[in-house]
């Protein structure tokens, strides 16, 4: 069945660009809703449009001048099966705001894969200029989006800076311990019971204590977590406990906030729409001090930090291709690879949050040669039961290829007879138009021979489809075979052996292992 793609974008520019005066006039035109009514009613008046299978694509929030958005990727990839025929916008600063990229779509990609494209407030109907590159006011109509783009952007982050300098508060949430005022906009307030704790954190660490130690006594007074306090309803990610973390500790003492001092500059993007940006050198920072109300002296925050200073916790560590995969299984918090170094005189996992939750069910550590040989074996019997599993299939994939190869002759016998028929109906125009044929059967000929040709069209487009399926199938098939055989009988346990078959490594008391796969051949 012929699929039509719409898509529907809102950038945060267009809700920042909206003046305070206007009753969000503007911000309501734009609107995800607003577009998707303005698509559909043009798709329910439009008879043909109206028999195909609506696909909806949604990025809110996400700049129009790069294509790296999640719904447009999505769009892209179908586009890429060639399952979309027609794709819908309210105009095409929707789908892109970079000229030069939607010129290489109307004019190369789209008519290309044969698909039709629609803007409905730009009256762009791709339909219209078959054969043709867009005309010079749709072209102008793009460059003109693409500098509006820059010229918001570029507006944007002027005003941003300004209110900084000017001391108003317009980042996002509020360091923990403050909130934003309800009563004056742009200013943080203190947020007494999240200060209360912060300051109790900054006096534990007067009393010594490493950020582990603080940690581990926060747990153990059953002080709650930020992300309890801030989002009670949400809960924790496969069955963890919520404890403070040694890192979440050493974020607050090191935070110069809590001293009344707001900073911004701190980093700067790469381009206008990038989602990311460089780092700026903490030196090259904008600092407003006694910006709000202060929660610790400089003096007890000169102290804490003599205590814990601000260098790097990260150390060029021997990388183990288990590392992000292994977590315990008792606690479900991921376990910690342990090179030989200093006292330990041999490489082991340990659980990072063993001696803060304590835990009796806890795997506290794992010697990593017993782990590694132990998930090999593993892997292998894995290995050989899929493998085996994949020959008994063996009659099914013979008969795929073999399928294979009749619907590909089956389109060759298509596109010859659809080549017979067209010239047929030049023959048949010819002699029409040499007054050879009368009109009337001309007319009648003409027509049986064009039904021949879209029976033969709908017959061909069916069984391209289902090539498709086959080959994408039968290639997996291959792939996994192959890559079965390539790997059978490992005797180490490498990164790229990890990342093709593993997900997840569990260890249990006991030393015992569960393995999370990470195959796309299932048993």
């Amino acid at each position: 069945m012929n699929r039509l793609a719409m898509y529907l974008r809102l950038s945060l520019e267009d809700k920042k660009t909206v003046p305070d005066d206007i009753s969000g006039q503007k911000e309501e035109s734009n609107s995800i809703g607003n577009q998707r009514k303005q698509i559909l009613e043009y798709i329910h008046h439009d008879s043909e449009l109206a028999k195909y299978e609506i696909m909806e694509f949604c990025d809110d929030g996400c700049s129009g001048t790069n294509m790296e958005r999640p719904g447009m990727q999505k769009l892209l990839k179908e586009v890429k099966k060639n399952t979309i025929r027609c794709i819908i916008v309210k105009d095409m600063s929707r789908f892109s705001r970079d000229y030069i990229e939607i010129g290489t779509y109307l004019n190369q990609i789209f008519p290309f894969m044969g698909i039709r494209f629609i803007a409905l407030n730009d009256h762009y109907d791709s339909r219209e200029h078959q054969g043709s590159t867009i005309e010079i006011d749709t072209a102008f109509q793009t460059l003109l989006y693409d500098l509006y783009s820059k010229d918001v952007s570029v507006k944007v982050k002027a005003s941003f800076e300004n209110k900084c300098a000017n001391g108003e508060y317009v980042f996002g949430q509020a360091p923990f311990g403050y909130e934003k005022s309800r009563e004056v906009k742009n200013t943080v307030i203190v947020n007494e019971r999240e200060a209360d704790i912060v300051r109790h954190i900054f006096s534990l660490a007067l009393e010594g204590k490493s950020s582990t130690q603080i940690a581990k006594q926060l747990y153990e007074e059953q002080i709650p977590t930020i992300m309890q306090i801030r989002k009670p309803g949400r809960k924790p990610q496969d069955g963890k406990l919520q404890t403070w973390s040694s890192q979440a500790v050493r974020t607050i003492l090191n935070n110069r906030f809590y001293l009344g001092e707001m900073a911004y500059g701190k980093s700067v993007r790469k381009s206008v729409g990038s989602s990311s940006g460089r780092a700026v050198p903490r030196e090259d920072w904008k600092v407003i001090p006694a910006h709000h109300e202060p929660l610790i002296s400089e003096e007890i925050f000169e102290q804490v930090s003599a205590f814990q200073p601000g260098h790097s916790t990260k150390r060029n560590r021997e990388k183990h291709p288990l590392t992000g995969r292994l977590y315990c299984g008792g606690c479900g918090y991921s376990l910690n690879y342990k090179p030989i170094r200093g006292k330990n005189k041999y490489r082991r996992f340990e659980c990072r949050k063993h001696a803060l939750l304590q835990i009796p069910d806890c795997c506290t550590y794992m010697n990593a040669d017993l782990l590694e040989e132990t998930v090999l074996f593993m892997l292998n019997k894995e290995l050989m039961l899929r493998g085996n599993a994949m020959k008994q299939r063996e009659n099914l994939y013979s008969f795929q290829k073999s399928s294979i190869h009749m619907l590909k002759k089956k389109l060759e016998e298509y596109r010859h007879e659809k080549k017979q028929i067209q010239a047929q109906k030049d023959a048949l125009y010819e002699r029409y138009a040499l007054a050879k044929l009368p009109a009337a059967e001309y007319r009648s000929k003409a027509e049986k021979l064009t039904e021949k040709l879209s029976s033969l069209s709908a017959a061909e487009e069916k069984a391209s489809g289902k090539l498709a399926g086959l080959e994408k199938e039968y290639q997996k098939a291959e792939e996994d075979m192959k890559q079965i055989i390539r790997y059978t009988h490992m005797e180490e346990l490498t990164q790229e052996v990890v990342d093709a078959f593993i997900k997840r490594v569990y260890v249990y008391k006991g030393k015992r292992v569960e393995i999370e796969w990470n195959f796309r051949i299932f048993l």
